[in-house]
């Protein structure tokens, strides 16, 4: 990629496709001769992923060049999640638009269609344009002040309930060149409570897809964070059904855990999955399943406190039941859990998709290849629905194909 003046950001990837367009043949079968004109053209593919700041220009070509490459006509789309982007360049390969103002971390979806009907060869492209917030505002909130207790009441904690469990991390990192790195990690799980011990501030439960419980005494929450400025404290917040460790750093938010009564029973449907196996049997569309969302937000600051980069991690586990035995789908993909996509191809990208089905030793662990995963504009950090396609390198076969969909809600 290269910068044009006016701050245009112009971007292309560097592989050439050739395109061939081909006129029509005659319909007289006594003609022993046909007419075919071929005519070469070749484009470059858009980057997967892209990204920019808020309120900068940008510019994305095909760069289509050949015979008659002026005449083919193609159609744009730029979407973000308040709806669609203006930009300038519909019906040619290069479009120009800028990006919008964004409160967060935000992503558009970019996709082109070639409408000329006698040209092949042209694959559909898509594009995911990461959108940065240039605010210089601190990552981590204010501490939670109210409902401040010495000790959390666990007796609320009732044994076969389940509740969800929300993590946050905050970090602030100095960077050597000047400024800081600040990540933002959140995640949430379902937990069935076990057991609890007020006189050693502690409680058992049962994390998602687990057979077995884990002790959680309060007092260990967070003793692995180190405080880098301020002095360390835990500070408890309780409310009707919810309460919140607080892991502090002076006067700042280091981590928070918290936890909301979801049910008074176990709850083993959190949303719905399918999967679909090429030389396996099918695991047909089941609500037992439950898993957990994790996300990632890294921003880097320079000194005046102007956003640099930004990028986003978001890992999604699924556990469910298949064949009679335990079952686990996982995707980690760079992005939001709003993008349209995320490649699955884990050598290009680093993003992948991995299986665990202990009823068949063959498939167990093994990763994606090559794939696609779309994704729901609606979806948020806690509520994701997506479908999903990709292959799994065998020893058996050449490749086992795994489509399905699944919709996982932990809010």
């Amino acid at each position: 990629m290269r910068f044009l003046p006016n701050k245009k950001l112009f971007l292309c990837a560097t592989m050439a496709l050739s395109l061939t367009a081909c006129g029509g043949g005659s319909d007289n079968k006594d003609t022993k001769t046909s007419s075919v004109e071929d005519i070469k053209i070749t484009y470059t593919k858009l980057p997967t992923f892209i990204n920019v700041k808020e309120g900068q220009e940008v510019t994305l070509s095909l760069n289509t060049s050949g015979t008659n490459a002026n005449n083919l006509n193609f159609t744009w789309a730029v979407r973000g999640v308040d709806g669609d982007v203006p930009f300038t360049g519909q019906g040619s390969d290069t479009i120009t638009f800028t990006a919008p103002e964004v409160s967060q971390q935000s992503s558009l979806s970019i996709s082109v269609k070639l409408n000329t009907s006698n040209v092949i060869g042209f694959v559909d492209q898509y594009s995911s344009v990461s959108v940065a917030d240039t605010d210089s505002s601190t990552v981590a909130p204010q501490p939670d002040t109210s409902n401040v207790v010495k000790e959390l009441d666990l007796s609320v904690l009732v044994s076969g309930s389940t509740w969800m469990e929300t993590i946050q991390r905050y970090i602030k990192a100095p960077r050597t060149e000047g400024g800081y790195n600040h990540t933002t990690v959140k995640f949430s799980r379902p937990l069935d409570i076990v057991s609890f011990d007020q006189s050693e501030h502690m409680f058992t439960a049962k994390a998602c897809g687990k057979q077995h419980g884990h002790d959680m005494k309060v007092g260990d929450f967070f003793t692995h964070i180190d405080c880098s400025e301020g002095t360390e404290s835990i500070v408890l917040t309780q409310a009707e059904n919810s309460f919140t460790i607080t892991k502090m750093c002076g006067d700042d938010v280091a981590a928070t855990s918290t936890f909301k009564h979801v049910s008074e029973t176990v709850q083993e449907s959190f949303g719905k999955l399918a999967v679909n196996f090429a030389n396996y049997p099918q695991l047909a569309e089941t609500n037992r399943l439950c898993g957990i969302i994790a996300t990632t937000h890294v921003k880097t600051k320079d000194g005046n406190g102007e956003t640099l980069t930004s990028a986003d991690v978001t890992v999604v586990r699924l556990a469910s039941q298949y064949e009679g035995s335990p079952f686990e789908l996982s995707f980690t993909f760079g992005g939001k859990p709003n993008d349209s996509f995320a490649s699955l191809d884990s050598v290009a990208t680093g993003n992948f998709a991995q299986l665990t089905a202990t009823a068949y030793p063959e498939i167990y662990q093994l990763k994606s290849d090559s794939g696609m995963l779309r994704l729901d504009w609606d979806n948020t950090d806690t509520h994701i629905k997506a479908e999903f396609n990709f292959d799994l390198p065998l020893s058996t076969f050449e490749d086992e194909e795994v489509t399905g969909s699944f919709e996982l809600k932990l809010d």
